[in-house]
């Protein structure tokens, strides 16, 4: 009972980390984030489905609703995260860019919520 709660809550908290980052995208304004986006490397039409799926994913992960599909998207997201922008960076990153730790923990929590069967859906 204990382990589940807990699980609960991680779930959330994850979920409150996706949302709050999709809606800070938002925020700076999708003309801002697709050139941050091409700054980066990456199309910067990927920022729309990125933003998208962080609040979208979020808010299935806050509410518990659709979690497991919602987390696999959030992983592909933080995987690619890791693999295009943060890996240069290192682990805890250097010369002032961020390393992959956070993306990492978010992924790894992604990962479990998506594998993560209870007694409302065993597989």
């Amino acid at each position: 009972m204990a382990e589940e709660k807990a699980f609960v809550v991680l779930r959330m908290v994850t979920g409150i980390i996706f949302l709050v980052h999709g809606v800070a995208k938002l925020q700076q304004g999708m003309a801002a984030v697709t050139t941050m986006f091409g700054g980066l490397g990456l199309p910067p039409w990927l920022a729309y489905p990125v933003t998208a799926v962080e609040i979208a994913g979020g808010l299935a992960l806050i509410l518990g609703i659709g979690s497991r599909y919602a987390a696999w998207g959030l992983a592909v997201i933080m995987a690619g995260a890791i693999a295009t922008v943060k890996w240069e960076h290192g682990f805890m990153g250097q010369a002032g860019k961020t390393g992959y730790e956070f993306n990492l923990i978010l992924l790894a929590v992604a990962v479990c919520v998506g594998v993560k069967k209870t007694a409302k859906r065993p597989d």
